[in-house]
């Protein structure tokens, strides 16, 4: 094969043949056409001959050019040229493919699979050998590598789908060199290496050992297609952060993240920008600690990756904790209080609130703390644990001297002094966790040191509420359940007073613990047992049902596992605390293949399909015969009706591909056919913002609004359009569709023209922000929105009147909810005043209503929707009344006045 550019020849021997074409052309011009023959009429031989053109005595020169042209097309087809050719590095060799379907791969899943595919065609069409071999294939289910009929291959690839974990390049070169070392295997074979575009640690290695059984081509994905991966997400005050990172660094690249709840809402969105060079972006997120718990994952959007999730497990529910206010305020050194010390062990694992009693029982906490000096006896108290609460208390000289209700266990008034002038004891330290503890599993530092305590009474219920001990086996913590709630109690005090044991770090650790009591708080993990698999996230990013490669993994193992067919990431389950493991954890290496690999040639993989253009070439060449046929035939005079035109059908037929060519090029302008078919046809349109997930929502959601429309109204609505704002024409759509994002730019003033006279014209927008499931905790503004509508002359806006026409153009309704309900929806505010005869042109709701709308070509929804199938029913029925009010105008109006008209009448 020669390549010219994209241009290749297959056979380029074939191409000699040009050479012959200077003959051609001289036997061409030597040979005339067949003589005319004229029959003698005597009466009318010189009025014949003078109306009838000389027979030439050559051939003419459009004719010859003709015939080259015809002789050339054969000479290039025989050479079998083609476009954009793949690497046909062997091309009489067996083939070999080897896929990384690891998580790296998923994003770029379909183009790997398309390339795989073309390659096992071609090669079974060649009648070549093949063999198919994943890197990610798991070593319990991986079939034995042979070569054979590159079908059996194929349909082994259709049936793949990329695996939750990173593939192990090392074993699939040990398992392809079984396969040469095979009785009857083929000695070399044309290797192609499918990458993902991510280094591992030994490719090096795995490009040699693959080179020395074949050429050897490795394809990776180009830079936008490169995976993008999602590290584990830290909170902040405000909310949490999170990390993306990228292997490919060239060019800027953006990337949509959103946390989504169980029930599958949407608590946060934003975006994250990856600079040009940059390996990786950080995304912020607002969000209340109550949302903050309901969170299930975090994953980028249109990023069908398992690395592109991180599953959000018990270390996420954070409690809100309240921190009761000494009544006379903190002593004159706060660096050294009680609630210094509490409050410093405390925070990383909750949202800390320090307030007086009545303003923390008003903001709802789920434990509350009360160290000595905020001792109080507040009926409230009792009533907030028995109600689910988790009071901690600890102990001083107060509780020392007086005891009260509010305790696990009955206390002796006075307490113990260690190593006092009155005291025989020594300093105690802390026994062992018992394995019934929920201390269970903590290592007991040997210089935590108790000097002094108070004591419980004894009795026969007494160690059913101790927690923690003394060495003498006097107890440290008790804990007593009360109605719904928990009463904590540390015979010590909550500073450095009576112990040491604020200064090390078991204290923050047993107060962990401690909230995994609160309701939202984690269960604590015991130090026996084995973590269980309970959902599976798939190569794909999607949470399934595990398979059954999964093995337990021991109590204090998870936390090192890494992601693997015996460990895949996903929910695991110990008793009723919950874990979660995922592909990216904080220190996970993302790095590029290298571009120089031994023995190997990297090219990056483009998304195009070579063209073979011998065939279409042939075919052209045969039209052309037919017409040199046709043309000797009325030359020689055998078709006279044919004559006149001949000179025009040679040039029409030289110049057909220029011609096609030229008709491309004027596709993207509107036709006069283009422009009565919109305006004959009811279309909807849909902006184009840029974002190809957001507009293939678009799309889809207008698609599904049209088969709505065609089964219940007598709507029947064409395919919908994407529009281009800032260019295209919109006074066909009599509604328009308008996804706004964030970063949606200002309209320029030739836009902004538009877009009002579309209005004027009674055309109908719904701007849609799409975030009503986050518009509760935005405080501004949506910024998209502002800079769109401060570019156009919108009348006032208001929120809709509950007689509003938009609720009875055909369905009854009394809200307009998308994928999210509740949101508000926003029209003129005096429509009446307008030129549009009482319609409002504008419509701005949040609900995303496209989503709500979407069908995939099976007929299946696309999203998932807040309320329900019922919340998606009326959806629909919202969707129907807008198309209903975009082509229909006011003419319900009156039905909205209906109860008045009826009044006035019966008053007449």
């Amino acid at each position: 094969m020669i390549a010219l550019g994209p241009l290749a020849f297959a056979a380029p021997l074939a191409l000699l043949g040009l050479f012959a074409l200077p003959l051609l052309w001289m036997v061409l011009r030597a040979t005339p056409p067949s003589p005319r023959e004229v029959v003698f009429a005597p009466l009318a031989l010189l009025r014949r001959i003078a109306r009838t053109p000389e027979t030439p005595q050559s051939t003419p020169l459009w004719l010859i050019v003709l015939r080259l042209f015809l002789a050339a097309l054969v000479i290039l087809a025989l050479a079998r040229p083609v476009w954009q050719p793949e690497a046909e590095l062997g091309e009489d060799l067996p083939l070999l493919v080897l896929v990384d379907d690891g998580w790296a791969a998923a994003a770029g899943w379909r183009a790997v699979g398309a390339e795989a595919q073309g390659r096992l065609e071609r090669a079974a069409v060649d009648g070549r050998q093949a063999a198919l071999v994943f890197t990610a294939e798991p070593q319990e289910t991986a079939e034995t590598v042979r070569f054979g009929d590159a079908r059996e291959a194929l349909a082994r690839l259709q049936a793949a789908e990329p695996r939750p974990w990173s593939g192990n390049r090392t074993l699939a070169a040990e398992r392809i060199e079984a396969a040469f070392a095979q009785a009857g295997a083929p000695a070399r074979a044309e290797i192609l290496w499918l990458a993902d575009g991510l280094a591992g640690t030994d490719d090096g290695d795995v490009s040699r050992r693959l080179a020395a059984h074949g050429p050897l081509t490795v394809m990776v994905p180009p830079a936008e297609d490169s995976p993008l991966a999602l590290r584990p997400a830290q909170p902040t005050e405000a909310g949490f952060e999170a990390e993306l990172v990228r292997a490919d660094t060239r060019g800027a690249r953006t990337a949509d993240v959103v946390a989504i709840a169980a029930d599958g809402q949407a608590l946060a969105r934003g975006e994250a920008v990856f600079e040009d060079g940059a390996a990786t972006a950080r995304f912020t997120a607002r969000l209340p600690l109550d949302l903050r718990n309901q969170m299930r994952l975090i994953r980028i959007e249109g990023e069908a990756s398992a690395g592109a999730v991180q599953l959000a497990d018990d270390a996420w529910r954070h409690p809100r904790v309240g921190v009761i206010e000494p009544a006379g305020g903190e002593q004159d050194q706060p660096l050294l209080s009680d609630l210094h010390y509490v409050g410093e062990a405390l925070a990383p694992h909750a949202e800390l609130w320090r307030d007086t009693l009545d303003d923390l029982l008003e903001a709802g906490p789920a434990v509350l703390v009360m160290v000595d000096a905020a001792r109080t006896e507040d009926a409230r108290l009792a009533d907030f644990v028995t109600g689910g609460g988790v009071l901690i208390r600890f102990a001083g000289p107060r509780l020392a001297t007086r005891g009260d209700d509010l305790l696990p266990v009955p206390l002796r008034s006075g307490g113990r002094l260690f190593g006092g002038a009155m005291a025989w004891d020594e300093p105690q330290q802390l026994d062992a966790f018992g394995e019934d503890s929920p201390f269970a599993g903590l290592a007991v530092p040997a210089d935590v040191m108790v000097t002094r305590q108070v004591l419980a009474e004894p009795g026969p219920a007494l160690d059913s509420h101790v927690w923690a001990r003394l060495r003498d086996g006097t107890p440290l913590v008790t804990a007593e359940r009360r109605g719904e709630g928990w009463i904590v109690l540390f015979h010590v005090t909550a500073g450095p007073d009576w112990s040491n044991l604020p200064l090390s770090g078991l204290y923050p650790a047993m107060l962990r613990r401690v909230l995994a009591l609160a309701g939202s708080g984690a269960a604590a993990v015991p130090a026996e047992g084995a973590w269980q698999i309970e959902r599976q996230l798939s190569g794909t990013g999607r949470l399934v049902a595990p398979s059954g490669l999964a093995e337990p993994v021991a109590a204090d193992g998870l936390a090192r596992a890494e992601a693997s067919p015996q460990t895949p990431p996903g929910l695991w389950r110990l008793g009723a605390a919950s874990a979660a493991l995922n592909v990216i954890g904080p220190r996970t290496a993302i790095a590029p293949l290298a571009r120089e690999l031994p023995g190997a040639h990297v090219v990056t993989r483009d998304g195009t399909r070579e063209l073979r253009l011998a065939g279409p070439l042939l075919a052209f060449a045969l039209l052309l015969f037919a017409a040199d046929m046709i043309i000797a035939l009325a030359l020689s005079g055998r078709l006279p009706a044919l004559r006149r035109g001949l000179a025009s059908l040679a040039v029409a037929a030289v110049a057909l591909p220029l011609m096609l060519f030229e008709a491309r090029a004027q596709d993207a302008a509107i036709s006069d056919a283009e422009a009565m078919d919109r305006a004959l046809e009811v279309r909807f349109g849909y902006v184009l913002t840029g974002n190809a997930e957001i507009d293939r929502i678009s799309q889809a959601g207008l698609e599904g609004l049209a088969a709505t429309l065609f089964a219940r109204t007598a709507i029947e609505p064409g395919e919908p359009r994407g529009i281009e704002i800032e260019s295209e024409p919109i006074l066909f759509y009599p509604m328009i569709y308008w996804p706004v994002t964030e970063d949606a730019p200002a309209l320029s003033p030739n836009a902004a023209a538009r877009v009002e006279a579309y209005l004027q014209s009674g055309g109908l927008i719904v701007f849609d922000t799409r975030d009503a499931g986050t518009v509760a905790v935005r405080r501004e503004p949506h910024p998209g929105l502002v800079r769109v509508l401060d570019a156009i002359d919108v009348p006032p806006l208001a929120r809709i009147p509950p007689d509003h026409v938009l609720g009875r153009t055909f369905y009854l309704l009394e809200s307009f909810p998308g994928r999210y309900a509740g949101g508000e929806v926003w029209v003129e505010a005096d429509p009446d005043g307008s030129s549009r005869d009482g319609t409002s042109g504008v419509v701005i709701g949040a609900a995303d209503w496209a989503s709500a709308w979407a069908i995939a070509p099976d007929g299946t929804a696309l999203a998932p929707v807040e309320g329900g199938e019922r919340q998606r029913e009326l959806a629909l029925r919202t969707g129907v009344n807008l198309a209903m009010y975009a082509l229909t105008g006011n003419y319900k109006a009156d039905q909205v006045h209906v109860p008045a008209i009826l009044e006035r009448l019966g008053q007449d």
